[in-house]
């Protein structure tokens, strides 16, 4: 056997299990972080909101919580989504936006406690909306997929050593107008510690 065919058949003896390894090893998910965005005696009043179908299709398998939240009078749609499951679930919040034809008229960053968010104004005809979205591991919130898909791949490779699974977190304005964005983050305690 000639020497490349040798190392050829190594790394596929090598690559092959840990493959297997990697998609069928139980990451632990995101679930005990998500349980704490809506504690008993919270000033954030909710209800679910169902999934509609093509979301169902999307995020089939991820943990996705799906509420209409009040913060001091103002009304939010809550999407948080959990990918440890599912990874292609979780991506751009634009494509989502843009497929659902609302065109981007802005976007502009709205900091948070160890990070930021990236705030998109959306138009659809004469429909105007808002919507403020962002990764999180709990201890640090950033706006690129690109560090998203990093850092889930890493925890992957690393057998979920490498840090806890990052979850997009997506506020959507409603008819009830726009919100204080600002102002909604401050007085929802918990909400950037997913």
């Amino acid at each position: 056997m000639k020497p490349r065919a040798k190392w050829l058949w190594l790394a596929l003896a090598v690559f092959i299990p840990l493959g297997v390894a990697w998609s069928t090893y139980p990451l632990p998910d995101a679930s005990p972080r998500l349980s704490q965005l809506f504690p008993h005696g919270s000033p954030v009043s909710s209800r679910d909101i169902p999934l509609e179908d093509g979301e169902e299709t999307v995020f089939a398998g991820a943990t996705v919580l799906k509420r209409l939240a009040t913060v001091q009078n103002q009304i939010v749609v809550v999407t948080v989504i959990d990918g440890t499951r599912n990874r292609h679930a979780v991506h751009d919040p634009l494509f989502c936006f843009r497929g659902a034809g609302w065109e981007i008229g802005g976007e502009e960053m709205i900091p948070l406690g160890t990070g930021a968010a990236r705030l998109l104004h959306l138009r659809k005809g004469e429909d105007r909306a808002d919507a403020l979205c962002w990764f999180s591991t709990g201890n640090r919130q950033f706006t690129s997929p690109l560090l998203h898909w990093w850092k889930t791949s890493l925890r992957r490779l690393t057998f979920g050593k490498s840090g806890p699974e990052p979850v997009l977190t997506i506020l959507s304005s409603t008819s009830e107008g726009l919100p204080d964005w600002p102002a909604l983050i401050r007085a929802w305690p918990g909400l950037q510690d997913l």
